[in-house]
């Protein structure tokens, strides 16, 4: 009987193990890899957005719809993890509305890659950094663009 009761703790032991795993610890981690995959568009294509209508009509394509990708994909991937305000705590991810704005700023961003306003350039270089301020993305402070306004 002690045999028994020892493997079938240690069968729901794991069972709940791997419940905790799939359930919350895996959708954080896919979370944190698209907001490091947004870090890294932000510096990739900083030169597009920050020159609007200067790439041409082809990267500035390919960069409008990547941007886009990863607002979609940061929203969905917020959805996929449960009691997200409790868990965002939990874990020190951002709030819903943070999430939300830099979605949002994303979109716009996706829109303003392409020859538009004077002002364009202004407009991108902010949204860029809403959304590194609203996903906790750190850059240096020497390395931020700074525009006149």
């Amino acid at each position: 009987m002690t045999v028994f009761l020892t493997v079938f703790s240690g069968v729901i032991t794991f069972v709940l193990g791997q419940l905790v795993i799939k359930l919350l610890v895996d959708p954080v981690q896919d979370f944190r890899k698209a907001v490091a995959d947004i870090a890294l568009v932000l510096i990739e294509y900083a030169n597009v957005y920050a020159n609007p209508g200067v790439a041409g009509s082809e990267i500035e394509k390919k960069v409008s719809e990547e941007f886009r990708r990863l607002s979609s994909r940061l929203n969905a991937q917020m959805y996929l993890i449960p009691c997200y305000p409790i868990t965002a705590k939990i874990f020190g991810l951002p709030s819903r509305k943070k999430v939300v704005d830099a979605a949002s700023n994303l979109i716009g961003l996706s829109n303003g890659v392409f020859q538009s306003a004077s002002n364009q350039v202004l407009v991108n270089v902010e949204r860029a950094d809403k959304i590194r301020k609203a996903l906790g993305i750190f850059i240096p402070e020497h390395e931020q663009v700074k525009l006149d306004k």
